[in-house]
């Protein structure tokens, strides 16, 4: 019933009122004052944004359950909770107990969903196991697959730093150098620092998509629309949303507009490298 007529419907809201139960949930656990200020609804839809952004990746792949409790939980972690750790060390976000509180929260809560995706959003059948994906792994990874994750973590460091100088306009600098040299400038990390986190980052990411281009075979534009979304989604456009209330509405609208384009820039350049031509 949850694949058909309105049950394709019905399960990604029920993730959502699951990943919202869950978050409040854990984040009473590592930091009650915290839980308290969170927005029930605004969490609530940002998990069923989630939940429809998964859809399309979780039900035509045909994982079994435990290749796909680790790939869902994967994507989760690296697209969102843990991949946005590297970026606000590059930023210099405040480290304080709670923001901690909220990371583990949200790393939990990717580990939930990765196991309720698996009974809202079953694929028909269970194929591929987690022995089949470490054997395509050791048989691909060779120095050419290593050089071009490299190449990808360094497109991500031009267009992380590339695309913020030339969008965000609430950058003081006028010039386009001179704001890359302000950002460059910005505490607590040097400049070498911020490159190596935002390479680490891009190297993650382009990992992932070369796992899903195993099995996601699809033509390179429905791989960029599905891919690319779940990745803003996850990245920029479900924790900003979860947070409306909390961030300057004209800084938000930069920041989602900035992420968007930097994710699917990013995303389709990994899909050009590691696609398989479909026959």
């Amino acid at each position: 019933m949850l694949q058909t007529s309105l049950g394709k419907y019905l399960a990604p809201t029920s993730m959502g009122a699951g990943y919202a139960i869950a978050k409040v949930l854990l984040l009473r656990w590592f930091d009650t004052e915290l839980a308290l200020l969170q927005d029930f609804t605004m969490q609530f839809m940002a998990g069923v944004l989630i939940g429809f952004s998964l859809r399309p990746v979780v039900r035509v792949i045909y994982w079994k359950p435990g290749t796909g409790f680790m790939m869902i939980s994967l994507m989760m972690l690296v697209f969102g909770s843990s991949g946005n750790l590297l970026l606000h060390y590059i930023w210099g976000t405040p480290m304080d107990p709670g923001y901690w509180a909220v990371f583990k929260a949200e790393s939990l809560t990717a580990l939930i969903i990765g196991a309720l995706a698996l009974v809202l959003l079953p694929p028909p059948q269970h194929n591929i196991s987690i022995g089949w994906i470490f054997r395509r792994v050791r048989n691909e990874m060779n120095s050419l697959l290593l050089g071009k994750l490299l190449i990808c973590g360094g497109f991500q460091v031009i267009l992380f730093f590339g695309l913020q100088a030339w969008l965000d306009d609430t950058m003081i600098a006028v010039g386009f150098s001179e704001r890359i040299q302000e950002m460059m400038a910005l505490p607590p990390l040097d400049f070498q620092d911020k490159i190596l986190i935002a390479g680490i980052h891009g190297v993650l990411t382009a990992i992932l998509v070369w796992l899903l281009s195993m099995v996601f075979l699809r033509s390179f534009f429905e791989q960029l629309v599905v891919i690319g979304s779940l990745a803003f989604v996850l990245g920029i456009f479900a924790p900003a949303f979860a947070n409306f209330q909390q961030i300057e509405p004209l800084l938000l609208v930069d920041q989602i507009f900035i992420g968007l384009c930097r994710t699917f820039a990013l995303i389709g350049f990994a899909i050009w490298m590691f696609r398989r031509p479909l026959e």
